[in-house]
């Protein structure tokens, strides 16, 4: 007695100081996923990053000044000039209200600091601790703060910190879908450890990287864990109402919900196909699907499209799919139709759903009803890179992702994934599955497009937080079993054994129905297998497990059913009986010790496992470092800061006049009206073709051609004249998509523009087109000197060049002002409606000429629209078909 109760204490200590261990871990890993993503604070201070966090920032300035009503009737005439562009109903503008909810709630906290109450000797005992550790690999452990504050913040700098704050939210959800999978506290906290620096999510959320990713991750996450958790039991569907509500977040901030909905659609079909259908699956899958969709539909930028996009098409299918399954398990429960009758109509009732699925689409395939694949999403699945859309082939972000990516951005976690899998596989609940489906369309995605690696971060985390949490469970199990805790009772029955754990027992991870069942069924009746494998009745000696409802008769579950006690009666009692001594076994905390011994063994005397680990986090951190540039600010070597484009921008803000139109490249459209607060021509949307190729056609042609139609369009030209990355390095691109719209511009006959460029890429050698080209001349102008090249003094000024002379802004000689009334009076706009705030500006009469020349490129994206495919378009698909041959 004195033994048990010993015992009983040790294993309470153990298991509190367990819980204080992972509690002191969990806020570290929040902590470190928050840190990790302040470099860019601590290097350039609070500024917002790249392009398109530009445009987020100027859109959630708009929202918080102006409100939410006229924010989706805001229609924008400071970008797409002179078109403009209606910014509320184009965006997903979950980000932006997120960003002013958190900036408003902040102002009603009073700027307060208060002291921590903590002995001196703490804080002197921990900073050397903290930096011993920081030396043997351990990064960003948490300070002990001394007197913090909070209280109000600016709206920039809520919208720089946001992604540090969702990075430390991602993280933590991940662990919760991690657990999900695993049912292991231990999983959960390494998957969390490592979402929190793994660079695949760091890509996307740095401080100051204000897009929609950095708070998208954190909403995938949610979203996939409330599903799995509202199919864990049948009794668990109300969790599919949150998951419905999360999915909408989901909606309202990244165009990447499609790949949310389609993944958990195709999980919900797998879920019918491996027999696991039960009314518990099916009202979290239809309460999910209703309300997600319907509120989906609420987001201006979305619409009718999840019932008219063939997208999305797959999820709506599943969910007809699945009220025809429901409808067949009442009629059976009301008539108490025998298997045969079940199955045959069911047989039916699909076959009338679908005869009328051909005749819905049969009447509404010719009015034009489904909308078309955009490139992007036909991007990822063609063979190779080019899409039939020169725009979508020139974004370095959409070519396939190489195996050198892969190991960049999931490095070490990656190594250990198929070691998680087999975890799962011994697992097989319906998370599990969820997690293999959800590795194979990251790989195939991101394998198509190397943007979406992101997407293999939290299933990366989650395998290898699997396998790490089995590891560790193995040691935290064995030592409680060590320390008299009740260790697992073998259930058996004469179809199938199993090691069940008081908990499991009592119904703590099975469903309490299951359960009564599984134990009802432990009496052994004495037969051998083989005398009952024919036996109908021998399937309900099965217990239901966690995911089960019933036995539902006449489909897939009584199909498996049937075929495990077949096999198992091709078994004779001695091997069930061996089967069963080697389970027990495992469960032995002897034997489970000496395993665990091995591992530890192998894994810090054999293996490089230590230095993997040490090597990992240093090339995070590492990473992190790399990644926090602002590029409008970064480090050159020896740690100097070039802010060339920063006091560019900030310079065109203070020495032009506000209503100054400032032609560049797409790229660069958010910034010019982020920071230089300018009209651009174009931003970094790609939703306006047509414009984007009008503009490569003009930087692409010569100086007097490009004056002639620029005069009417703006005040200046900007040109980047520095890096890797300038606009001559990138302007084949300019010819390429111009030749799109303008035919004529490099001939159909040489769709690829070849005559555009340089002899053996060396830019002393430009072809005779590029030589005469606007962005050739601006560029060269005062490099080349005595060479015939330079900007036109009678049509081109330079009036500013940053230090380093990176970006350079020139005047447009003899503006029409003439054109530039015209296109500023509102009469000359379209309405919509009379009195309507949607009304598109339109190109002056000037530009006539040029833009009737222009071809729709619309046929591209929408099957819809008839019209001639490019003679770009026609050599992609020729290349491709002669590639498949």
């Amino acid at each position: 007695m004195a033994l048990g109760l010993f015992q009983q204490c040790g294993r309470w200590l153990f298991v509190v100081a367990l819980v204080v261990v992972q509690t002191l871990f969990f806020i570290w890993f929040l902590w470190a996923a928050f840190n990790i993503r302040m470099y860019s604070v601590k290097d350039y201070g609070y500024i917002i990053h790249e392009f398109d966090p530009w445009f987020n920032f100027r859109a959630t300035e708009y929202l918080a000044e102006n409100g939410a009503s006229k924010f989706f009737k805001w229609y924008d005439y400071k970008s797409w000039y002179p078109i403009g562009r209606p910014i509320g109903t184009t965006i997903y503008p979950g980000m932006q209200f997120t960003a002013v909810w958190l900036w408003q709630s902040l102002q009603w906290v009073p700027a307060t600091t208060f002291d921590v109450p903590l002995p001196k000797s703490i804080y002197q005992w921990y900073k050397p601790f903290k930096l011993r550790m920081q030396k043997r690999g351990w990064i960003h452990l948490p300070p002990l703060p001394k007197s913090p504050e909070f209280g109000p913040m600016s709206l920039n700098d809520i919208c720089v910190l946001i992604p540090a704050w969702f990075g430390s939210v991602a993280s933590a959800l991940c662990g919760l879908l991690t657990y999900e999978v695993s049912r292991s506290v231990n999983a959960a906290l390494v998957a969390t450890g490592i979402m929190a620096i793994i660079p695949g999510h760091l890509m996307r959320s740095m401080a100051g990287e204000f897009d929609n990713e950095a708070v998208a991750m954190s909403i995938i996450c949610s979203t996939f864990w409330l599903w799995l958790r509202s199919v864990r039991t049948p009794s668990s569907w109300p969790v599919g109402l949150l998951a419905g509500l999360s999915y909408y977040y989901m909606v309202a901030t990244w165009g990447g919900y499609i790949f949310v909905l389609n993944l958990i659609g195709v999980h919900a079909l797998v879920l019918v196909g491996l027999g696991r259908f039960n009314s518990g699956v099916y009202k979290a899958y239809t309460i999910f699907y209703v309300l997600g969709t319907f509120l989906a539909m609420q987001v201006p930028v979305v619409g009718w499209t999840p019932l008219r996009s063939l997208e999305q098409m797959g999820p709506l299918g599943v969910f007809l799919g699945y009220q025809v399954l429901a409808v067949c398990d009442a009629r059976r429960r009301s008539r108490n139709l025998s298997v045969w009758q079940f199955v045959r109509f069911r047989i039916a009732a699909f076959m009338a759903l679908g005869v009328g699925l051909v005749v819905v689409v049969a009447v509404l395939m010719p009015m034009g009803y489904f909308g078309p694949l955009s490139s992007r999403i036909r991007a990822l699945f063609v063979e190779h890179t080019k899409t039939g859309n020169p725009l979508v082939d020139s974004v370095a972000e959409h070519q396939p992702a190489s195996d050198a990516a892969y190991q960049h951005y999931l490095h070490m976690p990656l190594q250990y994934c198929f070691m998680g899998s087999l975890v799962c596989l011994f697992n097989r609940n319906n998370a599990c599955y969820f997690v293999a489906l959800y590795g194979l369309v990251a790989m195939h995605f991101s394998g198509k497009m190397s943007r979406l690696v992101l997407i293999c971060a939290p299933i990366t985390s989650v395998m290898a937080g699997v396998w790490f949490g089995f590891a560790i469970d193995l040691l935290v199990e064995t030592t409680l079993l060590l320390l008299g805790k009740e260790g697992p009772k073998m259930v058996t029955d004469g179809t199938k054994s199993t090691a069940t754990t008081a908990t499991e027992q009592s119904g703590g991870n099975k469903d309490a129905k299951g359960s009564k069942k599984s134990s009802k069924k432990a009496e052994d009746d004495g037969k051998s297998k083989r005398a009952k494998k024919n036996d109908s009745r021998s399937l309900a000696d099965w217990p239901l497990e966690e995911y089960e409802e019933e036995r539902r008769p006449g489909g897939i579950a009584q199909a498996k059913l049937m075929s495990k006690s077949f096999v198992l009666g091709l078994f004779p009692e001695s091997a069930q009986q061996a089967r069963r001594k080697c389970v027990q076994r495992y469960h032995d905390p002897i034997f489970r010790l000496a395993l665990w011994l091995l591992l530890i063994f192998y894994l810090f005397f054999m293996s490089s496992f230590p230095q993997s680990v040490k090597g990992f986090l240093e090339y995070c951190d590492s990473n992190a470092r790399s990644m926090s540039n602002a590029m409008v600010k970064f480090k050159a070597q020896g740690g100097r800061i070039i802010d060339d484009h920063w006091v560019g921008y900030k310079w065109i803000d203070k020495n032009t006049p506000e209503d100054a139109r400032i032609m560049a490249w797409w790229d660069y459209g958010y910034q010019i009206t982020g920071i230089a607060r300018r009209t651009s021509l174009a931003d970094g949307n790609t939703w306006n073709h047509e414009q984007i190729a009008t503009l490569g056609k003009l930087l692409s042609s010569s100086q007097k051609k490009s004056h002639n139609a620029l005069r009417h369009l703006a005040d200046y030209v900007l040109v980047w004249t520095g890096g890797t990355q300038d606009d001559l390095s990138i302007s084949t691109h300019f010819a390429r998509i111009g030749n799109s719209v303008f035919p004529e511009h490099c001939g159909d006959q040489d769709p690829f523009c070849t005559q555009y460029g340089f002899h053996g890429n060396d830019r002393n050698q430009p072809t005779p087109m590029m030589k005469k080209s606007l962005v050739f001349n601006l560029y060269m102008h005062e490099k080349k000197a005595g060479v015939g090249v330079g900007a036109d003094p009678k049509l081109f000024e330079l009036v500013y060049k940053t230090k380093y002379d990176l970006m350079r802004l020139y005047r447009v000689l003899n503006v029409s002002q003439e054109s530039k009334k015209w296109v500023a009076d509102p009469k000359n706009r379209i309405c919509d409606a009379p009195g309507s705030w949607y009304c598109v500006g339109q190109y002056p009469p000037a530009l006539k000429k040029l833009i009737s020349a222009r071809r729709s490129f619309s046929q591209v994206e929408d099957f819809n629209k008839k019209g001639e495919k490019t003679a770009y378009t026609r050599m992609i698909e020729k290349n491709r078909h002669m590639k498949e041959l």
